[in-house]
């Protein structure tokens, strides 16, 4: 019998799914602009986010305001810059059948940061305000530019000849090519090879690695200690066998680097300078790689060490950039490559039980990176104490799964992620985490951080009244959710967007919560008392109009209003303002809690849990 073998993921197959899923019509009724939306929105989330997490915006109102496709976009589609000095800009084309990408098209977004540049600096160009408003953040002497274009079309010669011209110099800023951008051109097949890249990076690679090492002075290939139950080898490898390991299994080579660091473009190119130019002081330059195996076999006649569940943890930058260098132009460029020398620590792990050991040592080698992300509190006490409690609760006979773990979502659950369910408390609670710090800041345990304002002591269980009000916190907010996505759907159904105001939920959930906070103090009422009670989501969250939705939903209708009120009055009033800036502002808050503060004035809305 012939075996039947899987096929393979298809981008456009995917997305149409995707796309379908969300918006509950049919794909090919979409428009171009419409279609092209979802394309970058499937892409962000589903590929970028996946390949390098924090690249890209977590926030789905933030996300869709950063998406400027239509009249005035000058050839791209999405602007995005990060806190950390990350500018990504997308243009995506989804093409008919057969279709074939022109030269035009891609040297119009290729033309596109240096057309960007000059309009801002005082010369015209047709670009509308709200793109030239995402550009205002830019630092173009600094920041690091990652260009993507996509296309579900097939590429010629003549297109393939304009991609390797690659972008246009902007002649005010001699290195921003070569030391400040990368380009991506991705079409059917690359965008293929992508998802599938995106798909396979939480997985180890289903292959055993093989890594030859190579030998000191004296003959011997590593190093190799033994204590506790745990092997660590240390030795060197050749830079072109880490690039051909790469190359091999791709993404899935770091499926436990809690967090792939987007390093900038400049170190990524004096890294392919190093391993091209001087290849023997390589080692002495860089701080080499570390990785874990589950399962560690050497083979000292052949000098090779075979890994089951292999995975790098401090070292992606360099790999990537080896292989990058062995693909530069100028001739076979692994024979430099070869004779680079990289410093590798291999250590063997128990999996899945030691992946705590595994967070710890990622973050103590990556201490030059000092942001913590939520990965790093899911082995907290109280974070497994919630993802126990969430297992007894249930909405409609399904089950709520707290995932303060990275992992697929089980069948017909409900899934809470631990990064969502921390963002919605603090944003109800206190304030969007933008306002304090951002998520750095939020997943910091230590005194000067935000994680212990929600969590008092990570390393204890909940009490059950405390574990009542977040998780009822979090269902209320997760109603709202609802609220906030039905009434962006509506808008876009009309041919309109969102009001500025209201892009972002975690604003929303923080008006809401301010608002109850003054209503139900003003009343001498017990705030906590009612939203722990809607922690019983089956009493409630079941039903089509029950007390807590309709209190929520006037909430909402109040909430969203002073929002759009206070945005407009910021933005007529003050001659410096600046979209993102007012997500940011302290003042912000301040001056929505005056905002509702009036509101309240001519009316409470209704008790949650009257």
């Amino acid at each position: 019998m012939k075996k039947e073998t899987k096929q393979k993921e298809q981008f456009k197959d995917r997305l149409i799914e995707w796309s379908q899923s969300r918006l509950g019509a049919p794909f090919g009724n979409l428009n171009n602009i419409q279609q092209s939306r979802q394309m970058i929105q499937f892409f962000v989330t589903e590929v970028l986010e996946r390949l390098m997490p924090g690249l890209v915006p977590d926030d789905e109102g933030e996300l869709e305001s950063c998406i400027i496709d239509g009249a005035g976009d000058g050839g791209a589609d999405f602007l995005y810059r990060s806190d950390e000095g990350q500018v990504v800009i997308i243009q995506a084309k989804y093409r008919g059948k057969d279709a074939n990408e022109g030269p035009e098209s891609i040297g119009r977004f290729c033309d596109f940061p240096a057309r960007l540049y000059a309009a801002m600096h005082g010369k015209e160009q047709a670009f509308h305000n709200d793109l030239l408003d995402l550009a205002g953040q830019i630092d173009w002497n600094q920041d690091n530019f990652r260009l993507y274009f996509l296309t579900t079309a097939k590429c010629g010669e003549s297109s393939r000849a304009r991609v390797e011209q690659g972008i246009t110099q902007i002649p005010e800023l001699p290195d921003f090519v070569d030391d400040q951008t990368e380009f991506h051109f991705l079409d059917f097949s690359l965008l293929n090879d992508e998802l599938r890249n995106a798909t396979s990076s939480t997985d180890f690679s289903s292959k055993p690695i093989l890594i030859p090492m190579l030998p000191d002075s004296s003959g011997a290939p590593w190093c190799h200690f033994e204590q506790d139950n745990r092997d660590l080898y240390v030795g060197e490898v050749s830079g072109a066998v880490l690039a051909s390991i790469l190359q091999q299994h791709k993404a899935s080579l770091f499926t436990m680097n809690i967090r792939d660091y987007v390093g900038d473009t400049k170190t990524n190119k004096q890294i392919i300078e190093t391993a091209l130019n001087n290849p023997d002081n390589f080692e002495y330059f860089n701080n080499g790689v570390t990785a874990v195996a589950g399962t560690i076999n050497a083979d000292t006649q052949s000098r090779t060490l075979r890994c089951e569940r292999m995975s790098i943890i401090n070292g992606a930058q360099t790999v990537r950039s080896l292989l990058a260098a062995t693909r530069k132009k100028g001739g076979n460029q692994h024979k430099p490559v070869s004779k680079v020398r990289v410093l590798l620590r291999l250590m063997s792990f128990n999996y899945p039980h030691e992946i705590p050991f595994v967070s710890d040592v990622t973050r103590y080698n990556n201490t030059q990176n000092a942001v913590k992300i939520a990965d790093f509190r899911s082995n907290d006490e109280v974070q497994k104490d919630i993802a126990r409690r969430f297992k007894n609760l249930n909405l409609n006979g399904r089950n709520y799964e707290y995932k303060n773990k990275r992992s697929d979502k089980k069948r017909n659950t409900l899934a809470i992620t631990l990064e969502e369910f921390t963002k919605a408390l603090y944003a109800f609670r206190i304030g969007p985490d933008d306002f304090y710090g951002g998520t750095s800041k939020l997943f910091d345990a230590s005194a000067g951080g935000l994680y212990t304002r929600i969590f008092t002591n990570p390393d204890a269980p909940l009490t059950e009244a405390s574990f009542n009000l977040l998780a009822g916190t979090f269902f209320a907010c997760d109603f709202v959710k609802q609220l906030w996505e039905a009434l962006r759907k509506s808008r876009r159904s009309e041919g309109s967007n969102l009001h500025p105001a209201l892009e972002r939920k975690g604003l929303v959930y923080f008006a809401i919560g301010e608002l109850e906070r003054l209503a139900y103090s003003r009343q001498n009422l017990d705030l906590d008392q009612d939203i722990a009670k809607l922690a019983k989501a089956n009493n409630w969250l079941a039903l089509d109009q029950s007390a807590p939705k309709v209190a929520l939903a006037k909430a909402f209708d109040i909430a969203t209003k002073v929002l759009i009120q206070q945005y407009d009055q910021k933005k007529n009033n003050d001659p410096n303002f600046k979209h993102r800036n007012w997500f940011r502002d302290l003042d912000t808050l301040k001056s929505i809690a005056s905002g509702l503060e009036l509101a309240i004035e001519f009316g409470y809305p209704p008790r949650l849990c009257p």
